[in-house]
Order: structure tokens, then sequence, then C-alpha cells
């Protein structure tokens, strides 16, 4: 056992979180072309025309929150998500969706604090049936995870110095585009069914109890979403093992949970990392997008943060995962070694 554990102290120790890092924007300095679909796709979210869901958001909202019996002691809390749904409705571009759910696809005009940054040029296209809705949403969620999973596959052959749109090429993006889609699938089937069984829950818990019930349905919330968020980072790593290691979606499941629960504290560090330059930077980009240029600018430095922090992610996790690999190697023939010094 002591000649196993000196083995293993030699191997070459996995990449720490800064490192990951450098390594991945040392990367993406050479492969600047990366940068370009990001870039184009951001020009148009922000150019091209917007696809709006204010009126079907209004009209949930004075469906579903005006209830002339709703407890007094709820009223504030759902005026102010009532509010907070229709300034959602009136800003959110439903063609954000194209920068690809799940896929890492850096995309300024995707995230939900800049939606509201007014178009020069293009319209406003509203939405105003549930089945026009659906219809987009079944149009835009795979065709935007379908350009997600090109560039993710770039990046992965940009990585290994592979060929560039050669059949191994549109291979692996057909996978990944594959396994993400279902991945998508699995997720909002989840959410939806365990949303709906923590709020049974809930409306039995008051129902029962009253406002005793109440204060335990915030409580049971409270534990829904903490696990929601321990579960979130336990997949964070899923679309990478896809996209790099050519696995299906249940194999990149069990990957990622075991990269993340043997390297918690790292995997941990380097999310935190992450959020706070993402979050940071997405502040300056706020301040500078006040003036035209400044969109242009920020276009170009959230592509480029993004796209780095998307190759280092790549780094670190198969620099945890391979080292993973080894020392279970290791241990499987030192077993074998006593095993055979017993007999």
């Amino acid at each position: 056992m002591k000649v196993m554990q000196t083995i293993v102290e030699t191997e070459e120790k996995p990449l720490g979180v800064i490192e990951s890092l450098q390594r991945g924007f040392t990367f993406l300095n050479h492969h600047l072309w990366l940068l370009l679909l990001p870039i184009v796709l951001d020009v148009f979210l922000w150019l091209g025309p917007r696809l709006s869901v204010s009126t079907l958001v209004n009209r949930f909202v004075d469906t579903f929150f005006n209830q002339p019996d709703l407890p007094q002691e709820f009223a504030a809390n759902f005026d102010i998500a009532a509010e907070s749904l229709k300034s959602l409705g009136a800003n959110y571009n439903l063609l954000s969706l194209l920068a690809g759910p799940l896929t890492g696809l850096p995309s300024l005009f995707a995230r939900l604090d800049f939606c509201s940054l007014s178009s020069p040029h293009g319209g406003i296209i509203d939405l105003t049936s549930w089945q026009m809705l659906v219809m987009w949403l079944l149009i835009l969620i795979p065709v935007g995870i379908l350009i997600g999973s090109f560039w993710l596959t770039h990046v992965v052959f940009s990585l290994r110095r592979e060929r560039f749109l050669s059949q191994a090429f549109f291979s692996r993006w057909g996978w990944v585009w594959l396994n993400v889609n279902l991945y998508f699938i699995v997720l909002f089937v989840a959410i939806v069914l365990f949303s709906l069984f923590v709020g049974a829950i809930g409306a039995f818990l008051m129902l029962l109890f009253g406002t005793i019930g109440a204060a335990l349905f915030s409580v049971l919330w409270v534990l829904f979403i903490g696990f929601s968020i321990w579960l979130s980072i336990g997949l964070y790593f899923v679309v990478t093992a896809v996209s790099l290691d050519g696995v299906n979606l249940a194999s990149a499941v069990w990957r990622s949970l075991n990269v993340v629960g043997r390297n918690a504290i790292s995997t941990l560090g380097f999310l935190i990392l992450v959020l706070l330059l993402m979050e940071g930077f997405s502040r300056i980009w706020m301040q500078l997008s006040a003036q035209t240029w400044g969109v242009v600018l920020s276009i170009i430095g959230n592509a480029y943060l993004g796209a780095a922090i998307v190759a280092a992610s790549f780094q670190f996790y198969q620099s945890r995962y391979h080292f993973w690999q080894k020392t279970r190697a290791l241990v499987v023939l030192n077993q074998r070694s006593d095993q055979n010094n017993q007999s």
C-alpha cells in the first residue's frame, strides 16, 4: 500500500483553479477565431428584430395573480412578483435562445440583465397566442443548441488540434447536439415534476395547518432551492464531458458527479471565481453599453471572457478526470499485486 501511495504522489497533479484559467486564456489568445460566432450572434441579437412575449406574460399575470380570494399576507409578495414578470416579459427577447441553452456559448444579449438594452434598428414581433410561443420554442431551442454545439465542437477540435469541418467534426457535432437536447428535455421534465410535487406538498401543508403550514412550505422551498443548487454544481461538467469525451448522457452525468465530488473544494473555487469574473465584468459591460461604441466593446469583451472560461472549464475537467482515472488504475494494480503476493 505504501508503494502505491508513493506512486500516486509522484503522479502529475491536476491543474489548479488559477492555472486552468491561465491556460484557458492562453489557448484563446492563439485561437481568436473562436470569438467570431459569439460576436456575430450578439450583433444579430442587438441589431436584429426582437421576439417579444410581453402580451402573453401580461395576460398570464392578469389571470393568475388577480385572484379575489387571495390571502392578505400573500398579496404584497404577489404584487412584487407580478411586476417582475411584466418587466421581464417587456424586455426579454425570445431570440436569445439562439445562444443555445446549456451549451455555454457566450452571449451578452442572452443575459436577462441585458435584455432591456434597446435595439437601434430591429423591430418588435409580439407573440399573441400560446400556440405561437410553443411553436417558436420548438424551433429556437434545438436551433440554438445546434449553434452552441457547433461552437463547442469547434473549441474541442481546436484544443486537440484536429481538423476542422472533417467527418469526425460533423459526427461529434451531431452527437453533442443530440445529447444536449436530451439533457435539456430531462432537466425540464425533472424540474416541472419536482416543482409540482413540492407545490402539492406546500398546498397540502397550508390547507392542513394554515399559517404554520405556509411557514413549513417556505422551509421546504428553501431546501428545494438548496438541493437544486447542489445538483447543478454536480452536473456542471455534463456538457463538457459529452463534448470533450464523446460519451453519452448517462456516462457524462456519472463523470461530472465523480469529478465534482472528488474535487469539491477546487470545483467550488473554480465556479466562484468564474462567477465573480462574469458578474463583475457584466457590471462593466452594463456601464459601457450606455453608448453605441460601448455596446460593441462589451460584445467583444464578453465573448473573449466567456470563451476563455469555457476553454478553462475543458482544461480543468480533463485534468481532474485523467488524474482520477490514473489513481483508479493504480489502485486496481495495487490490489491485484497484493492478491498475487498472498497467493
